[in-house]
């Protein structure tokens, strides 16, 4: 199955602000054992990809997505680009569309203060909520404690936000704990230092 054409095809909206490349990515990091959390899931689709991923793949695991679902429009980055923000309804009319409505959790909620129960400890977590400097720098620093395998970060170097590339510019200089394992287009995804695991596996 053709995931990011199946989901394009179920949901109302998109499946967010990325390429086939990045989704097959994506696709491949959360076809793992183990929770996926994201943090900013425009119309759930990226959620459901990475539910469907499971599916598919025959893994276990639980998808949280963390949004604050207020409606209306938002200012994304360091520049005015304004995107449309759906509402808790339509996300989860998009969860059961996509038969992925049991397979996702979504809290609506800002990511600081971290909103995830500490006993979920997740496998991978996609970073595509705030793209200011500060908001990705917190991001990290919350998903950091979980210690997931994988992190992947949307929107890096892409040119809309400047805040992300710097942030994680700096996480690559200064935690020698982790190291870049790959880049899509504008995603980018780090993994422990320690950890062997080959990115394709």
């Amino acid at each position: 199955m053709n995931l990011y054409d199946h989901i394009s095809k179920n949901i109302t909206g998109r499946i967010a602000l990325i390429s086939r490349l990045e989704a097959k990515v994506l696709e491949r990091y959360t076809a793992r054992e183990g929770d996926h959390v994201e943090i900013g899931c425009l119309w759930g689709a990226t959620a459901i990809l990475a539910a469907l991923a499971k599916k598919e793949a025959k893994v276990e695991g639980h998808v949280y997505t963390i949004d604050k679902m207020s409606g209306g429009y938002w200012q994304t980055g360091d520049k005015g680009y304004y995107n449309r923000v759906p509402t808790k309804k339509t996300v989860m009319q998009n969860f059961e569309r996509t038969g992925t409505l049991h397979d996702i959790t979504l809290i609506e909620a800002l990511s600081d203060p971290w909103p995830l129960p500490e006993t979920v400890k997740p496998t991978t977590v996609l970073i595509d909520g705030s793209h200011t400097y500060e908001g990705c720098k917190q991001d990290w620093l919350n998903v950091k404690r979980l210690a997931p395998e994988f992190v992947l970060f949307h929107d890096y170097a892409s040119g809309r936000h400047p805040g992300v590339q710097k942030a994680v510019d700096e996480i690559l200089k200064n935690e020698h704990d982790w190291k870049m394992v790959e880049k899509a287009d504008t995603l980018l995804i780090l993994g422990r230092a320690d950890n062997e695991v080959a990115a394709g596996d």
